[in-house]
């Protein structure tokens, strides 16, 4: 009995070790970091964090008590009243317009076209996982870079339709950028939640992350939509038009179309003659079958083919696209409600 009784003991002890870490935040250093720098990034400032993530990781440091790369830290929770500043919310709803960067986070409405809807606007990859790498000289692009600043400009217009609008990946310290060769880092956060290194794990967190969104907004507002944003990566004599992907929802087959021919309204306009090839089609993606709300996946172009590349590389290309997503959400928006 009294055996029995230490073994139920013993495996309460240890089941209790360990509960507290399934819902532990982790990430892994960049190159470079100290554990100051590491915890600043997450928000954690002040001793009492340092004391708290070397309990949380003892036997995790190198032998002189630092980071080691490649290898995941526990990071300490946030204490009662600390927070992202860069991931939180503005009075009405909707990311903080701070994530525009210096200089940018004037969104005054413009317009009403597009009050009473809410998007949320998702670029892919970030954190761990650069998404397509292109080499240029001695200069290295990353797709995720590109995407995330296609999408802030895009995030930016439709708030200045009147649009509730949640940026989903986040940078804390990169905002809209107009340089060519856009700095690479892993600064990128899910809302304020590290990035985790598997695959699968990132798309069901931004996935979980827009469909909570959703289970809120969708009784407050009309119109909803999610747009995934990527840079393709293909042989690098093939050139391709941006093109649009959707699920076998109707709304998303829809705005798929319309985003489409907008796009090519806009290259007849811009460049008579030249044509343009972008497509649309349903794809079973990960994010499109797993979206709640209406939900299109858009490749800007292929990261590989120097032509394309001056779609992403020039910020007034980048900020074209952005402009034409968000005039075709608008005609979108038109046609949903009539």
């Amino acid at each position: 009995m009294k055996i029995r009784f230490f073994r139920n003991i013993i495996w309460i002890f240890f089941l209790g070790s360990f509960l507290p870490l399934t819902a532990q935040d982790m990430a892994y250093p960049e190159r470079g970091d100290g554990v100051l720098s590491f915890l600043r990034r997450w928000n954690r400032v002040g001793d009492s964090y340092v004391q708290e993530f070397m309990k949380l990781n003892v036997g995790r440091l190198n032998a002189r008590g630092e980071l080691i790369l490649g290898r995941v830290y526990l990071i300490p929770p946030l204490h009662p009243g600390d927070g992202f500043t860069d991931s939180g919310k503005s009075l009405s709803g909707g990311s903080n317009p701070s994530v525009f960067g210096k200089g940018q986070s004037d969104v005054s409405p413009q317009s009403g076209r597009l009050k009473g809807t809410c998007f949320y606007v998702i670029s892919g990859h970030g954190g761990p996982d650069p998404g397509a790498i292109a080499r240029v000289g001695k200069r290295i692009l990353h797709e995720d870079e590109y995407a995330y600043d296609i999408a802030l400009r895009l995030a930016r217009s439709l708030m200045k339709e009147g649009a509730t609008v949640y940026m989903i990946i986040q940078d804390p310290n990169d905002g809209i950028r107009d340089e060519m060769y856009l700095n690479n880092s892993s600064n990128e956060t899910c809302m304020g939640k590290p990035i985790p290194r598997g695959h699968l794990d990132r798309l069901k967190q931004r996935a979980d992350k827009v469909n909570e969104l959703y289970e809120r907004d969708k009784k407050k507002f009309k119109y909803i939509r999610a747009i995934d944003l990527h840079v393709d990566s293909r042989n690098t004599g093939m050139r391709i038009d941006v093109f649009f992907c959707h699920s076998d929802d109707k709304y998303s087959k829809s705005l798929a179309v319309t985003m489409r021919n907008l796009f090519r309204t806009k290259y007849n306009t811009h460049q008579p003659g030249r044509g343009f090839e972008g497509f649309v089609e349903r794809r079973d993606f990960y994010m499109l079958l797993n979206l709640k709300p209406p939900s299109i996946l858009v490749e800007t172009g292929n990261i590989q083919n120097e032509f394309d590349r001056q779609r992403i590389l020039l910020s007034r290309n980048r900020q074209a696209m952005a402009n034409w997503m968000a005039q075709a959400f608008i005609e979108d928006y038109r046609k949903s409600v009539r």
